[in-house]
């Protein structure tokens, strides 16, 4: 069937929208910001500027938590008080 010929219905695109929103969450995400700069001191660690969101970040151990800064695109191990939630 051609894509073209299939009506959108008033709204569909709105709906879309607020729907994908809900999915981006902070909550559902576990995004976090950065509040401080930070280098990396290891292989396996991430550098960040204050500011920065941190994007699907799970904790590891005290005070260290693994994630994707998400101006970077890079992933590794963090300080978990150099950040704090986005919610």
């Amino acid at each position: 069937a051609d894509r073209r010929l299939t009506p959108v219905l008033p709204g569909a695109y709105h709906q879309g929208v607020q729907m994908h929103l809900t999915v981006s969450s902070c909550r559902s995400q576990r995004v976090y910001r950065a509040l401080y700069d930070y280098a990396a001191q290891d292989h396996d660690e991430v550098s960040f500027r204050d500011g920065d969101v941190i994007v699907n970040a799970q904790p590891i151990d005290e005070g260290w938590m693994y994630g994707t800064v998400q101006r970077t695109g890079k992933s590794g191990m963090l300080p978990a008080n150099y950040v704090e939630s986005c919610n």
